[in-house]
């Protein structure tokens, strides 16, 4: 009976390991957002005199993190639109935690946005944002692929 025990253990133990391990969001992901915008800045610009209306904007996004270490992890965010292209000027500095799934989490960015995040697999990654004032008002879902 015990040596029944011991060879269900030894089976069962790699499996209860590598479900308890971490998943990687260390790399490059890229993805298009299409979000609701009310209001202005560097990273949402708009034409003269229609800060102050509802526009919907198309983005594409590149999200490199570098760094993770047990439930936390660290990267930046950027994006390009017709209006705002990719620089080293708009790159966001972003930190992260898992919830205790592993799977999903939260970040926050350097300039007051924050986003909830559902790692679907180990490529694809379910990502809604949102910033609030005194920065333009923003509220963006959009998927991620890991390149």
């Amino acid at each position: 009976m015990k040596s029944k025990l011991i060879i269900t253990a030894l089976v069962l133990l790699p499996a209860l390991v590598f479900a308890q391990t971490s998943p990687n969001l260390v790399g490059a992901w890229k993805g298009v957002g299409n979000a609701s915008v009310y209001g202005a800045d560097v990273y949402h610009p708009t034409e003269a005199g229609k800060e102050k209306s509802v526009r919907f904007t198309k983005m594409e996004f590149f999200l490199i993190v570098d760094r993770e270490e047990g439930r936390n992890f660290t990267g930046y965010i950027s994006s390009t639109s017709s209006k705002a292209p990719a620089n080293t000027n708009n790159k966001k500095m972003i930190i992260g935690s898992y919830a205790k799934d592993m799977k999903s989490g939260v970040w926050i960015n350097e300039v007051g946005g924050s986003a909830t995040f559902k790692l679907a697999d180990s490529k694809n990654l379910e990502v809604c944002y949102t910033q609030v004032p005194p920065k333009p008002m923003v509220a963006d879902c959009f998927e991620m692929v890991k390149q």
